[in-house]
């Protein structure tokens, strides 16, 4: 009876932690968009990464929140989705920070799609604007000259994209570090270029009245009706968002967790090693650089029927740093690190009007901070072995000797 009552007081105590810190994360989060004040604001963002600090600096703290968390999984699903789904409420009274949000999802897809090449393989893509377009141009195209219904010009922007990124098949195999850096800075000027000059993308004044999304002839520019309260239609947007982004993170995951990730790593960490292990390397590294920017063409696509307006200023570089920037400060090759990047470089520019004259410089300084005290980012990525990858899935089996048996080819 005692060992009960111990084991069902460690359970509850598991479940307030879950709690208490998906509660604390999501405050912190929606305190970034209803706080007006600057001073706040600039506290709230200073709390949330002192509290990622702290975790980090606090082990045994760090050990306990990370057993509750694994102890109650399906707790912590569901309660972050019941967080999730509610924020259209708690944001109703600001559609423009809604909207917002759904921007910051843009940039997760992007960036999950960036964090594969740069994070994951180590392969430098400065052109992730010039991508989107690509994915948004597709999209608007298909939807105004031949009536695609939206579905299918997201999926048809997606493996378009996918499809020109084999135009840098031979940069990308031939090249690396700074000089692949500049062949992607080359192209996504070029890419600009052409579509400023070409008639059939609107050159300068680019694609107008791109239809809204629609899905089983409900259209996505009409309120939400809850029946107590109204929504504004971008809730529709914020929870197609929510289910791409489910779907882009779950895909990178399984890469992640799968020996595809460690070979990727490999290749990223000492392409010499690799190619001794017999990782084919060019192969490995096309794919990823396909795979990447299918993602971050879907995050263009899903933008030209968001907006329903697309011109070349929406694809300089500048937007290609914002990607890069999201995945250097949230951490490379991790997941969650990409997702709080992009949260915090869409969101505190916008908050940081407030104080106009300085929040470039703020912005600016912040960078600079992160990459002197901690370069890998606010959340480091972990080193995965493949010995630790077959022990998770094959329990009970004898483990391999060494990492090298992740040299893995493409089947």
């Amino acid at each position: 009876m005692t060992l009960n009552t111990q084991t069902k007081s460690k359970d509850l105590s598991g479940l307030a932690i879950v709690l208490g810190t998906l509660l604390l994360a999501y405050a912190l989060m929606m305190g970034l968009f209803l706080i007006e004040e600057g001073w706040i604001l600039i506290l709230d963002t200073v709390l949330a990464i002192g509290a990622s600090f702290a975790l980090r600096k606090l082990p045994k703290i760090r050990t306990r929140i990370t057993a509750a968390f694994q102890q109650h999984k399906l707790a912590t699903w569901i309660i972050a989705a019941a967080l999730l789904l509610v924020v259209p409420l708690v944001l109703k009274s600001s559609p423009y920070w809604l909207f917002i949000l759904i921007t910051a999802g843009l940039y997760i897809m992007a960036g999950l799609g960036l964090n594969l090449q740069l994070g994951s393989t180590g392969m430098m893509n400065l052109a992730a604007a010039a991508f989107m377009a690509f994915g948004a141009y597709a999209a608007g195209l298909l939807a105004l000259r031949l009536g695609w219904p939206p579905l299918l010009t997201l999926i048809a922007g997606m493996l378009i994209t996918g499809l020109f990124s084999i135009l840098l098949f031979v940069p990308v195999l031939k090249t690396k570090g700074h000089y692949l850096a500049l062949v992607t800075i080359a192209f996504q000027f070029m890419v600009v270029i052409l579509v400023e000059n070409m008639e059939w993308t609107g050159g300068p004044q680019g694609l107008m009245n791109i239809p809204p999304f629609s899905l089983l002839g409900y259209q996505f520019n009409q309120a939400v009706n809850l029946g107590f309260t109204k929504l504004h239609f971008y809730t529709n947007y914020y929870y197609l968002m929510l289910v791409l982004v489910l779907l882009v993170a779950f895909a990178a995951y399984r890469i992640y967790q799968s020996w595809v990730g460690v070979t990727l790593a490999t290749i990223r960490d000492d392409e010499v090693a690799a190619k001794t292990s017999g990782v084919e390397i060019n192969r490995w590294k096309l794919l990823i650089f396909v795979l990447g920017n299918c993602f971050i063409g879907l995050s263009g696509a899903f933008y030209a029927h968001l907006v329903g307006f697309i011109s070349p200023p929406n694809f300089t570089f500048d937007k290609s740093l914002v990607v890069v920037s999201i995945v250097i400060l949230g951490g490379m090759d991790n997941i969650f690190g990409v997702i709080v990047g992009a949260l915090l470089l869409v969101v505190l520019p916008e908050k940081l009007r407030v104080i106009q004259d300085y929040r470039f410089l703020i912005y600016g300084l912040v960078l600079v901070v992160m990459l002197i005290f901690q370069p890998k980012g606010i959340i480091p990525f972990k080193v995965r072995t493949y010995s630790g990858i077959v022990q998770k899935f094959l329990k009970g089996k004898p483990k391999p000797n060494s990492g090298s048996e992740t040299a893995g080819k493409l089947p």
